[in-house]
């Protein structure tokens, strides 16, 4: 893979700096030439996205749709569709099914943005951009808390990069930092935008350091963060700032249920994109039998077999072998006082040795308090242990909790745990679906309500 130079994309257009990151890729080889832009040219390009007017929520929607076509039919740094994702597969390690599965998902979601920016308002409200002079006498409109949306993307996934288009078709301005891991993915978004006819002051791409990040994310209206749970402490009580950590996604499997489902829907949930998203499944707890559930669990992702990132059939990640053994240690020093039912292993892929896969883990704990049934690796890796109906505390912080169980109570009672973002019944917990949010709406947290009336002209304001 030859060694790209990959700049910045701001308002005048590519922007090419002095300082650079060189972005390794998975086998531990030099592959980009990443541009780092400085803190005062994103600053100045922060006050040119605000000083420009946002698009009629029409013109925007149609953009993102030409958008998509765009991403998938152009060749962008020389790149067809299926080169891009290639380069992608063997830049982060990710499976190159994953890769595929997550550009359908961006370009899904520029084609239906103009119905899902809809799916927050409130029914009492307008739509965004209702003139006033159409507006009832009295009412409220849907209306946008600021100007400038920041995303300090993640690089886990391309399938982040589903999401924050919807904020042009509610009217932000957005700039996007992208991970160091994976500046493609955005790169060819905001490319195939502006291509499609999105101006260059309505989105920029400033790839820079952590300490400017983070003034990107205290200089914008309003902010998404990705990140450890280091990254969720830092900014859990702002107001302004969407923390999006680990997903520590779990499923049930009550005793009234199928045994071979669940086992499958375990599976399914471990194994969704490669291991490495916020919803594949981490914790499973199940209510009868726990260690033959862990068994057979154990025995079924045993057979999934390591294979380079670019192989259609490869399903597990891959990284530089000294990250894979770093990983699989960590998570066995963990395990030492837990029952190993599949133990990782770091297998090493073709060429000088360098580039290596992490199979899975199934581990059996005693407790479903005990804490490594959240802990999160980027890797297929279950935490089981058993589950007492009386317990539900244990199911809390969940991102998705997914339910295999006939008892309608207890789905009931899921769904009034204060920190569980979605509830699933028998489904894995990467299930998806348009209409379902992933972490609640994003345009509850972009937009608000305002009360609106006009002036009654047969009797005088007093």
């Amino acid at each position: 893979m030859s060694v790209l130079d990959i700049p910045a994309l701001g308002p005048a257009g590519p922007y090419r700096t002095r300082k650079r990151t060189t972005v390794e890729d998975a086998s531990g080889v030099p592959a980009l030439e990443l541009a780092s832009v400085p803190a005062l040219v994103v600053s100045h390009w922060i006050d040119q996205l605000r000083a420009t007017a946002p698009l009629p929520a029409p013109r925007a929607a149609a953009v993102l749709g030409k958008a998509a076509d765009v991403f998938e039919d152009q060749e962008i740094l020389g790149d067809d569709l299926a080169a891009h994702q290639r380069r992608v597969a063997e830049l982060t390690g990710t499976p190159v099914a994953v890769v595929r599965e997550c550009d359908r998902l961006i370009t899904a979601a520029l084609r239906d943005a103009g119905r899902t920016v809809s799916s927050a308002r409130p029914s009492g409200c307008l739509p965004v951009g209702t003139a006033v002079a159409d507006a009832p006498s009295a009412g409220a409109v849907w209306c946008r808390v600021g100007d400038v949306f920041a995303v300090h993307a993640a690089g886990n996934s391309p399938g982040v990069h589903a999401m924050w288009p919807e904020a042009l078709a509610l009217g932000y301005r957005v700039v996007v930092r992208p991970s160091n891991r994976d500046p493609l993915t955005p790169l060819r978004l905001v490319a195939a935008l502006r291509q499609a006819g999105l101006p260059a002051g309505q989105l920029v791409l400033a790839p820079c350091d952590h300490a400017t990040a983070r003034l990107i994310v205290d200089r914008a209206d309003r902010a998404v963060v990705y990140g450890g749970q280091a990254v969720v402490d830092t900014y859990r009580n702002r107001g302004d700032v969407r923390p999006q950590g680990p997903g520590r996604s779990k499923l049930v499997v009550t005793a009234d249920a199928d045994r071979d489902t669940g086992l499958g829907l375990a599976s399914a949930g471990a194994l969704y994109h490669a291991g490495t998203a916020c919803t594949a499944t981490t914790g499973v707890l199940v209510e009868h039998d726990v260690t033959a559930f862990a068994e057979e669990l154990a025995t079924a992702l045993a057979t999934v077999a390591p294979a380079p990132p670019a192989d259609d059939a490869a399903r597990l990640p891959c990284m530089p072998q000294a990250d894979a053994e770093l990983l699989v240690a960590a998570v066995l020093d963990r395990a030492k006082d837990a029952v190993v039912h599949l133990a990782p292993r770091v297998e090493r892929l073709g060429g000088d040795g360098s580039l290596s896969a992490v199979t899975p883990a199934v581990v059996e704990l005693a407790s479903a308090k005990d804490p490594l049934l959240s802990y999160e690796v980027p890797f297929p890796c279950v935490w089981v242990a058993p589950f007492e109906r009386g317990a539900l505390d244990v199911l809390d912080g969940s991102l998705v909790l997914a339910l295999h169980s006939r008892d309608a109570e207890l789905h009931a009672r899921a769904l009034d745990l204060p920190s569980v973002s979605n509830v699933y019944g028998s489904r894995p917990t990467s299930w998806l679906h348009p209409d379902v949010p992933h972490d609640g709406f994003l345009g509850e947290f972009l937009m608000r309500a305002k009360g609106l009336a006009h002036a009654d002209e047969k009797r005088s304001d007093t």
